[in-house]
């Protein structure tokens, strides 16, 4: 029996490769399966077209396989998806620790009871329930809302925010900052940046949008010509209306954030700027919360490992973190593809004991 901890596009699409060859699981969720993709905003996009996501094969070809689909249109796959799972899918049931026994069996300990034995765990909890905050953490006397954006579960919520002219300070310079810029800018909210690097953007326009859809293609056979590539895989920001509205001025560059007093934003370099609210666009970290504290990371982040499995724990697995196998490991393209090969191990391994 294998235990699978998370229920989102990497569990999911582990138990179905884990169906095919016929082995049990018990898959933990502790809110309710798809839960990343529930909180998303439904017109969030993902970043490469719906062929290269998808969890069935010939679920490629129902509509246009080159879109990039909102976050409600992939939720519903992921859900039909699992909807089909053969193993015990456990929902609201969080785990809190995981235990070796002295056979070498582990054992997950939730809120509720000790559940097990288990053969191997494979911890499938991504990085979105662990966002990551600037550290340090601009000191604030309260009086501006300062939030992250994984607390922004629909773009009708940045309405709340408006502040007549006053601006929306954005921290960060990748995607998430792009999006929100846009959408912010969309209703009319008046919008800052707030950098420690410049903003690189990806190229913009028909012909770019043709060189990105054969990029996929190529590295989809670039990863069968050359398997196991590994190299820094954070998208950078869209480019368009994105890089329109920071050129022309619209929305002004200002540099990192030391503190927040009496509703002004006051910048490392000591100019002040009275807002609406700072919104922290600076990513997530891979939530690893079951695995030892002091447990060494490789230069993704991710603790060191061999064919997915933990170096310092052995019996515990990854998936859906960064360059686990390659570049798309954290991302729905290469999840599918890593799912399927942890499955192959996974099988090898328990004929083996």
């Amino acid at each position: 029996m294998i235990a699978i901890v998370g229920g989102g596009p990497a569990g999911i699409a582990l138990g179905s490769q884990l169906d095919r060859r016929g082995l049990a699981y018990d898959l933990f969720e502790a809110d309710r399966i798809g839960a990343t993709w529930r909180a998303a905003p439904p017109d969030l996009r993902v970043l490469s077209p719906w062929w290269t996501n998808v969890l069935r094969p010939r679920a490629a070809w129902r509509g246009n396989p080159l879109r990039k689909p909102g976050a409600g249109e992939y939720l519903d796959h992921l859900l039909d998806h699992a909807a089909g799972l053969r193993g015990n899918l456990i929902e609201s049931c969080a785990v809190r620790e995981l235990r070796l026994d002295d056979g070498g069996r582990w054992h997950l300990r939730t809120d509720a009871e000790l559940r097990g034995p288990y053969s191997a765990v494979v911890l499938a909890t991504g990085y979105f329930a662990t966002p990551a905050w600037p550290s340090p953490l601009p000191d604030s006397d309260g009086s501006l809302p300062m939030l992250h954006a994984s607390q922004i579960q629909d773009y009708a919520q940045l309405e709340s925010l408006r502040a007549g002219a006053a601006p929306v300070v954005v921290v960060g310079r990748r995607v998430t900052a792009g999006q929100l810029m846009v959408e912010l800018h969309k209703r009319g909210i008046a919008c800052a940046l707030s950098l420690r690097s410049p903003i690189q953007y990806r190229r913009h326009g028909a012909i770019p949008a043709l060189r990105e859809a054969l990029y996929f293609f190529w590295e989809a056979l670039q990863a069968r010509i050359e398997p196991g590539i590994r190299r820094p895989s954070y998208p950078v920001m869209d480019g368009g209306l994105t890089r329109t509205l920071v050129e022309s001025g619209q929305v002004a560059i200002w540099p990192p954030i030391r503190g927040i007093e009496n509703g002004e934003v006051v910048f490392d370099d000591g100019r002040r700027l009275r807002a609406a609210a700072v919104v922290m666009a600076t990513g997530y970290r891979a939530s690893l919360g079951l695995l030892p504290a002091t447990i060494a990371l490789d230069e993704f982040g991710v603790p060191f490992h061999r064919e997915f499995e933990v170096d310092a724990v052995p019996g515990v697995y990854l998936l859906g973190f960064d360059n686990l196998y390659d570049h798309r490991s954290r991302y729905l393209r290469g999840i599918r593809c890593d799912a399927a090969r942890l499955a192959r191990t996974l099988a090898s391994r328990l004929a083996q004991a």
